[in-house]
């Protein structure tokens, strides 16, 4: 963005085997390596995924007990935070997860149930689903469902194509099954925004495909159980990008990889850019 700076939340934080939990926002200013807590007015619940849409951070906010999840707008300069979406036709969305923003201003998001999993959310009253919403019309409709926990999306850079992960891997008591999905998902994107021709890209070998980048060439970026891995847009592995332990999420400031793990912030150099969505 224009103040050279990511923004990033972190873990759950508290007491996580109740719903006295929390997360917190944090920002990096790349050209210093200082780190900043950032505190939005009013708080953002749980806040998890988020990206950069016309001078604004746009993050998913999970909610907390019966607060249901919602899609806020970030003020970097004010901190000032304002909601943008926050139930289907009056049911509560769950626990969004992971957003992108196509070039018709629409809002594209994962909603997974992990906030009723994870002890902070009450019971879920929509299904694992992915959301477009419209902000000039306000039109909120179910773009694709048929997950067990959609997680990260992104699209193509010439948006023709939209990539889901599934990480349903964990089950409800954070055990591994490797019979459950560690998927990401390729749709097409038809001309009327539906989307159609679900097929499987790529399954990660370690751990589950989280967070998701692609790079103007249109390879695709995942973060897993052994760092990022890297496909070419057929699916084919072109490479990993070790890191210790497991990478949840990471993002693209021009041609710097900006790669989140736990406690650690890892800034790797590539030879080429991210396709910024």
């Amino acid at each position: 963005m224009e103040k050279n700076e990511v923004f990033f939340t972190s873990n759950r934080l508290g007491n996580t085997s109740t719903a006295d939990q929390y997360t917190e926002i944090s920002k990096i200013d790349l050209s210093t390596g200082d780190v900043t807590i950032v505190n939005p007015k009013p708080p953002i619940l749980l806040a998890n995924g988020g990206t950069y849409h016309d001078g604004k951070v746009i993050i998913c906010s999970q909610g907390q007990r019966d607060i249901g999840g919602s899609i806020v707008s970030l003020d970097p300069y004010s901190n000032e935070a304002t909601t943008v979406v926050d139930n289907f036709f009056g049911l509560k969305f769950n626990s969004p997860n992971d957003i992108v923003i196509s070039k018709d201003g629409s809002y594209w998001f994962t909603d997974p149930s992990y906030g009723y999993e994870q002890k902070f959310r009450d019971s879920p009253q929509l299904g694992e689903y992915v959301y477009r919403f419209d902000p000039f019309i306000k039109n909120i409709r179910v773009i694709a469902d048929g997950f067990v926990k959609p997680n990260g999306i992104a699209f193509s850079p010439d948006e023709k194509t939209l990539y889901i992960t599934d990480t349903g891997f964990f089950t409800s008591s954070g055990e591994y099954d490797p019979m459950r999905p560690h998927v990401i998902y390729a749709f097409d994107v038809n001309s009327d925004k539906n989307l159609s021709n679900r097929r499987v890209f790529a399954v990660t070998d370690v751990g589950i495909p989280d967070g998701i980048k692609l790079d103007v060439k249109g390879n695709v970026y995942t973060g897993t159980g052994d760092g990022v891995q890297v496909f070419d847009s057929s699916g084919t592995l072109l490479g990993k990008i070790i890191i210790p332990n497991s990478v949840a999420n990471f993002v693209f400031a021009k041609n710097t990889l900006v790669i989140l793990w736990e406690t650690t912030i890892y800034e790797v150099n590539l030879l080429i850019e991210g396709a910024l969505k």
